[in-house]
């Protein structure tokens, strides 16, 4: 199995001077130092307006700089928010980051994590499935075909042929994926040769139906793009300390600040909507339903116990880990970088993570669930 380091760089109020220069110099240093320890993947997201809760919104620029500083971990968007991304902006970037990173580029795609975030680029979330569906097939037909024969459909009704320059390394593209928490959006993305990034924010056993569903849609599989990448990816917040009480502690705090247990403003209104009915559901209170209730209902120590958060010390860690292993992932993403933790815990946890954690499953080999 598979380990990526997960980050949206938070970095909650009061803030110290030159807070989100000192937020990128650390990012980049927890970066390269997940490459050293023995991570596979580094994952960023594409965040807008997320203010303390998600400060990158130009991953492509920081996964470049990281490019020159790294050789082997693979650099993932996580994703990128195609609904407000023009198709040949992102084939250009994606294609010079594979040139810059000697082709070790995941390209991540999605629909958009909020109504908050897209609504201000003039998009409805009514309509951000069909634009992010229709931009992916413009997007490898861009990468598939020289020169691109043009594209007349209902989001982008006139766009004309042209050549698209630099082309990537890997050929005809980096590996596709697309974000998702829904049974539905796991067949569909197998169905479309995309492995899926699962931001479930749950317990392990409450994913089991996404990942069958995806295992089983495999068979049904019709790429969107050059080539199929069937791979399961899930996340976990996680941090870790020789002392078990004291790993377990930091990453419940991180976790309850992700779930919405904090003071930022943003949280009362990110998942509200001005135009449209998708995200309605998510709008109460100010959270995304479910998530909130199902970590703050729960004391440190059942969150270990029942899955949601990996925490404590290594063999505690080790026996978190291995939840998730069973259900057959490829991939587990850490999110260690999460709430107030602190770059100097951040630093250690990957320090103790690399030694006495991820050797352990590096020739784990992962099971088609139900097969």
């Amino acid at each position: 199995m598979k380990f990526g380091y997960f980050t949206q760089l938070q970095t909650p109020k009061p803030w110290r001077e030159n807070e989100e220069v000192l937020l990128y110099k650390e990012a980049m240093e927890q970066a390269v130092y997940a490459e050293a320890v023995g991570f596979d993947y580094y994952w960023q997201t594409e965040h807008h307006f997320y203010t303390e809760i998600g400060h990158s919104s130009a991953p492509e620029l920081f996964l470049a700089a990281l490019s020159q500083r790294t050789s082997k971990i693979r650099l993932g968007l996580a994703v990128v928010v195609l609904p407000c991304n023009h198709p040949y902006r992102v084939v250009e970037y994606i294609s010079t980051l594979d040139i810059l990173s000697d082709g070790r580029v995941e390209f991540g795609t999605g629909r958009g994590a909020s109504a908050y975030h897209i609504e201000a680029f003039g998009v409805s979330p009514d309509d951000s499935k069909e634009l992010w569906e229709e931009s992916l097939e413009v997007i490898c037909s861009m990468f598939v075909n020289d020169p691109f024969p043009g594209w007349q459909g209902k989001w982008y009704p006139n766009l004309i042929e042209r050549s698209l320059v630099p082309k990537p390394v890997q050929k005809p593209h980096p590996p596709l994926w697309v974000a998702g928490t829904q049974p539905s959006t796991y067949a569909e993305a197998a169905r479309k040769g995309l492995g899926i990034l699962g931001f479930n924010a749950t317990e392990p056993d409450e994913i089991v139906p996404s990942i069958r569903a995806y295992r089983e849609a495999m068979a049904e599989c019709e790429p969107v793009g050059g080539y199929p990448n069937h791979q399961v990816a899930c996340f976990t917040i996680c941090n870790i300390d020789a002392d078990y009480t004291v790993g377990r502690d930091k990453a419940c705090a991180a976790a309850r600040w992700y779930a919405g247990d904090n003071n930022a403003p943003l949280q009362q209104v990110r998942f509200s909507s001005l135009t449209g009915e998708y995200y309605k559901e998510k709008a109460a209170e100010g959270r995304r339903p479910g998530v909130r209730e199902s970590v703050l209902r729960r004391d440190n120590e059942e969150l270990i116990r029942d899955g949601l958060v990996i925490g404590g010390d290594a063999d505690s860690v080790c026996r978190g880990i291995e939840k998730w292993a069973d259900l057959g992932l490829d991939q587990l993403m850490f999110m260690i970088q999460a709430g107030n933790t602190p770059h100097a815990d951040i630093m250690r946890a990957l320090d103790l993570l690399g030694s006495k954690v991820l050797p352990n499953f590096k020739e784990s080999n992962t099971v088609a669930l139900g097969a």
